[in-house]
């Protein structure tokens, strides 16, 4: 799969990543979520890695969570996910939730969706990157269609 350079570090990221949005919004039995299992085996079989879910999407979250860790494909996901909340508490509890869902102890990509409250949860994630909360920090804006990194 053809991949590019992250300017800031080198890091090289497929190009095509997979988006969680009401596909993976399912529930909790098995033969539910075997087509989403074979999905992400495909994903990571074509050398995908980059997966971008949020906490608008439903159980997107928790389903990416728990198929990564069932599927054993934790270790080659980078996992991309959104705040999109006001106020600085609401911004910590939204994440520390989607680290929870997710199942991980540091997001690769955390994104301010639509620049809700940009400037509190930018300060926030500056904080986070340097505890190594967040490898990386960028924006998401549907009129722009184009995730910062």
């Amino acid at each position: 799969m053809l991949k590019r350079k992250i300017p800031s570090t080198g890091e090289e990221l497929p190009v095509v990543g997979l988006g969680t949005w009401r596909s993976f919004d399912i529930g909790t039995g098995q033969e539910e979520r075997s087509t989403q299992t074979k999905v992400l085996n495909m994903f990571f079989a074509a050398g995908g890695s980059v997966i971008d879910s949020s906490p608008m999407y439903g159980a997107a979250e928790r389903v990416v969570g728990d198929l990564l860790v069932d599927a054993g494909h934790r270790a080659n996901a980078f996992i991309a996910t959104k705040v999109w909340t006001e106020g600085a508490q609401h911004g910590i509890d939204q994440m520390r939730r989607s680290m929870e869902l997710l199942r991980v102890s540091v997001i690769d990509l955390m994104q301010i969706h639509n620049l809700v409250d940009w400037e509190t949860h930018l300060s926030t994630l500056q904080g986070w990157k340097e505890q190594g909360l967040v490898r990386y920090i960028g924006y998401r804006c549907h009129a722009l269609h184009h995730p910062g990194v």
